[in-house]
């Protein structure tokens, strides 16, 4: 099945006018080909037949939304980075001197906020807070939840298991110490205002899937999110490449800094 531009400009409409996502600002070859795979999942015979059938519920543009999500839930992946976040960027953040305000932007199923919520509470206990967002109302109710599956914790450390996870069968929950820690609501980075104030943002795996002008226009609200010395986390594919003329200094690699005035030196970044 190959639709034309008109069959996608009539798919696109529809989805904008029902639930406000904009797919112009996400990569069409990636997009259009995981849509004609839905497409033909339902057993459709065209684009036009998928956007009617889009237009007819809630029920199915929530499907629609919840398949176009990317959701990456492993705990503690790349484990180097969060290697790095003890050691550098938490203690460049003052974590053991104030409560931090914490933003996990896209956070799937809230792995990336609860591993984080971990390590706040295991080195710098503290009243930290930290909100996950995402589009993907099944991913937040399984983050709320605090629910993984074996896969999903195989890079958590034993010290860090045996203290804030549970096992139920073949799934492991999140304790309520952690989940103290957390609070997961919808959102979408390419549409809401954001809030400010914010000591770090993490935002991974996420915007590989935007066009270079969202990307860019989403780097720079995040940037207006942060407090002046707050820090901006990203994937390990995914190098803000014009950081400096976005605002940011960086002394790690997928760290990068809102400066604070009259201090461009990060303490920790060696």
């Amino acid at each position: 099945m190959l639709p034309n531009a008109q069959e996608w400009r009539r798919f696109y409409d529809i989805v904008k006018a029902k639930t406000g996502v904009d797919l112009d600002l996400y990569r069409s070859n990636q997009l259009q080909r995981r849509t004609v795979s839905m497409v033909e999942s339902l057993n459709l015979k065209s684009l036009d037949e998928f956007t009617k059938w889009f237009g007819e519920s809630a029920v199915n543009q929530r499907w629609f939304l919840d398949k176009m999500a990317i959701n990456v839930s492993e705990l503690f992946r790349n484990p180097e980075k969060w290697t790095e976040m003890i050691n550098k960027v938490l203690p460049e953040l003052g974590a053991d001197k104030k409560a931090l305000k914490v933003w996990s932007a896209g956070c799937s199923y809230g792995a990336e906020a609860h591993t984080l919520a971990m390590i706040l509470d295991q080195k710098f206990r503290g009243r930290h807070q930290i909100l996950g967002t995402d589009i993907d109302q099944d991913a937040l109710d399984q983050a709320k939840r605090g629910e993984f599956s074996e896969s999903d914790v195989r890079w958590v450390p034993r010290e860090y298991k045996s203290t804030y996870l549970r096992q139920e069968g073949n799934k492991w929950f999140a304790t309520d110490v952690l989940r103290s820690y957390l609070n997961f609501r919808k959102g979408n980075l390419l549409a809401d205002r954001f809030d400010s104030g914010y000591d770090l943002i993490m935002c991974r795996n996420v915007v590989i899937y935007f066009t270079d002008e969202a990307k860019e226009a989403l780097y720079e609200k995040f940037y207006n999110a942060l407090r002046p010395g707050g820090i901006l986390f990203v994937g390990s594919t995914e190098r803000v490449t014009n950081y400096r003329d976005l605002g940011f200094d960086t002394g790690l690699p997928f760290f990068y800094r809102k400066p604070i005035e009259g201090n461009n030196q990060w303490r920790n970044a060696s």
